[in-house]
């Protein structure tokens, strides 16, 4: 359990050379420093660009990369294909953005990457491909996500979305492993002083099921390494100071726990259910519940069971709204919510298992 506290203690220290380093000039415009060299990070607000710092080594944790102006900014448009619009408020405090970025960087194993390791499939580890790291091609040895970087800057898109545009509801993600993506979406919300909203994991907390119909097989209930228990995801939470009265577990099967949890209006739906059958029990039990204006995020978008199941829930429903890329990434996909849909239950009626195991 070593490994699990030396994030913590590289996070204050990373914290504070951020925070000595930032430079705030009279029109309000600060720098922003990352961890990762050579990547393009989203520009925050697209006010300008500055000069950037950049280097050609990975030895070199920080370069500055962009500006932002901390005013109000809301746009009601879409995201758009190729980059992100953040929405800066006006009462957010500078120190937020370095808290996000170390948090978003620790939770996939990004702020150790010098020790930092990945999972082979031969039960072994190997040395950590930054690039692969960054979009979530691997997964990780000590961190606490496996959706990388480039998702997780898309859920504090998300976040700052629904708020900036006055879309009700809280943030659910459904399969949750170590349960990092849900540790920054509580950092978020937390780092905007936002008492509103809360933060829900839905999770066997045991792996994932066995296949119920031919939709699916037997594959990802064997992988050990996606078990996780509800003590650890807890204990991760923990060690942020984040589990605190607005975060929510929903434990059991999609087909089990999702009918039965108590989250009422969503305003952001993560989705990682890997199979087809649990992309429909998500999409059934929840869609309904994610407000107009909502974001839905699909985290598995390439796996070919994932995807089918995403176009015959659209189809079914004649949803149309645009699937929008997640910028530098290469799975994840999203779309705004914009019209309520009548639910063809008797589709999802053929998925169901006669008895409920």
């Amino acid at each position: 359990m070593g490994y699990r506290r030396a994030p913590l203690f590289i996070l204050a220290l990373y914290n504070l050379k951020i925070l000595l380093t930032m430079k705030k000039s009279p029109s309000s415009v600060f720098y922003i420093a990352y961890v990762c060299p050579k990547v393009d990070l989203v520009s925050l607000c697209h006010l300008e660009r500055t000069q950037r710092a950049s280097t050609t080594t990975e030895d070199t944790p920080l370069h500055v990369e962009s500006t932002i102006t901390c005013t109000s900014y809301v746009q009601n448009n879409d995201m758009p294909q190729g980059s992100y619009q953040f929405f800066v408020f006006s009462n957010e405090s500078p120190m937020a953005r370095a808290y996000l970025d170390v948090v978003r960087d620790t939770v996939c194993g990004l702020t150790l990457r010098t020790q930092e390791r990945a999972y082979s499939s031969d039960n072994q580890s190997r040395p950590m491909d930054i690039s692969e790291r960054i979009k979530g091609l691997d997964w990780p040895l000590t961190g606490i996500t496996m959706i990388g970087q480039r998702r997780l800057i898309n859920i504090e898109w998300a976040i700052r979305f629904v708020i900036a545009n006055g879309v009700m509801g809280d943030f659910i993600e459904c399969g949750v492993w170590r349960g990092g993506s849900s540790v920054f979406a509580r950092a978020v919300l937390k780092a905007l002083n936002n008492n509103d909203r809360h933060v829900w994991l839905a999770d066997s907390f045991q792996g994932l099921p066995k296949a119920r119909t031919s939709n699916d097989n037997d594959n990802w209930s064997k992988m050990e390494y996606l078990k996780v228990s509800l003590e650890e995801v807890q204990t991760n939470f923990r060690s942020f100071h984040l589990l605190d009265d607005r975060v929510h577990f929903c434990k059991g099967y999609f087909v089990d726990s999702l009918p039965r949890c108590n989250v009422s209006r969503i305003a952001v739906l993560r989705m990682d259910g890997d199979m087809y059958e649990s992309t429909m029990d998500q999409l059934f039990n929840l869609y309904s519940k994610l407000e107009i204006g909502g974001v839905i995020i699909i985290d598995d978008y390439s796996i070919a069971e994932c995807f089918r199941a995403i176009v015959d829930f659209r189809n079914w429903h004649n949803i149309t709204e645009e699937i929008l890329s997640i910028p530098g990434d290469e799975t994840g996909r999203c779309w705004i919510k914009r019209k309520s849909i009548q639910l063809q239950k008797d589709q999802y009626l053929r998925l169901l298992p006669t008895t409920k195991s």
